[in-house]
């Protein structure tokens, strides 16, 4: 999964994550952007159905717009214009992209609590983004997120990774297919070219196991529930890790929260079950 860091690799990851979305929600347009770690500035880095290129590049502080706001709050924030087109302020029309855009939905992707990207769906008709639509795109962000933790899992503490068939093959597949439907004139061969593609995104969304896909630990709250496992008590593992006692019951009770377990040996076992602790 890209780190905001990688830029060509981000911006791979954003336009498939774009063009995916619009296809799954019928969108007029979507945008992915990519959160500063730093400055938490929201840069749009693709876009899917734009009448320009205006959207691209443009920059949203924290807290302002629709994309500003979902980056500070966490959350998805859905604004609806009245069905007036989006352009009574500067604010406002830069925020439209030139795209005269009626209604917003911006949905935060997350790590552990931090917003890396913010994915945008817009429709510019009268008719408002509908609570389908948004269960449906919000539906597709929840997947990308177990992604994102699974892969951040694999990658950055060396848990074992579990998929259930070879992600690196099925888009090298996807990536051939999209080659051979712009060279197909039959809309039938093109509608059955989409399906595949759709199978496989399914294929490489829902690889993660069930269980372990909701299960987004920190890398300290592992090393909390690693020593846990060791058998150590709180008091054992705050003199390991150079924190009080309290720190690691704060730890702890975080720990069982996401696991959904009420006592230390259920969540090790649960953890273990799931990969998390070897």
């Amino acid at each position: 999964m890209p780190e905001p860091c990688a830029d060509n690799v981000a911006d791979e990851f954003l336009t498939k994550v774009a063009s995916r979305l619009r296809d799954r929600t019928g969108a007029d347009l979507t945008l992915a952007g990519q959160v500063h770690p730093r400055t938490k500035t929201l840069t749009i880095r693709s876009v899917d159905g734009a009448r320009t290129d205006a959207c691209l590049g443009m920059t949203v502080p924290a807290g302002r717009g629709t994309g500003g706001r979902a980056v500070t709050l966490g959350r998805y924030v859905l604004a609806d214009y009245g069905g007036a087109p989006v352009g009574g302020s500067r604010a406002r029309r830069r925020a439209s992209c030139q795209e005269h855009v009626r209604s917003v939905l911006a949905m935060p992707l997350r790590l552990d609590g931090r917003v890396l990207y913010v994915l945008y769906l817009a429709g510019r008709s009268d008719k408002p983004i509908g609570t389908s639509t948004t269960r449906s795109a919000l539906s597709f962000v929840r997947q990308l997120e177990s992604f994102v933790a699974q892969a951040a899992r694999a990658h950055k503490i060396d848990a074992p990774r579990r998929w259930q068939v070879d992600e690196g093959a099925l888009m090298r597949i996807d990536s051939e297919l999209v080659a051979l439907s712009l060279e197909m004139a039959s809309p039938a061969a093109k509608a059955r070219i989409a399906a595949i593609r759709d199978l496989i995104e399914s294929s490489v969304l829902e690889a993660v196991p069930a269980q372990e896909a909701g299960y987004a630990l920190t890398q300290r709250e592992l090393e909390v529930l690693g020593l846990v496992a060791e058998g150590l008590s709180n008091a054992e593992a705050a003199q390991r890790l150079v924190v009080s006692p309290e720190t690691v019951k704060a730890y702890l009770r975080s720990i069982r929260s996401k696991l959904g377990v009420s006592n230390r040996t259920a969540a090790v076992t649960v953890a273990r079950r799931s990969g998390l602790l070897q």
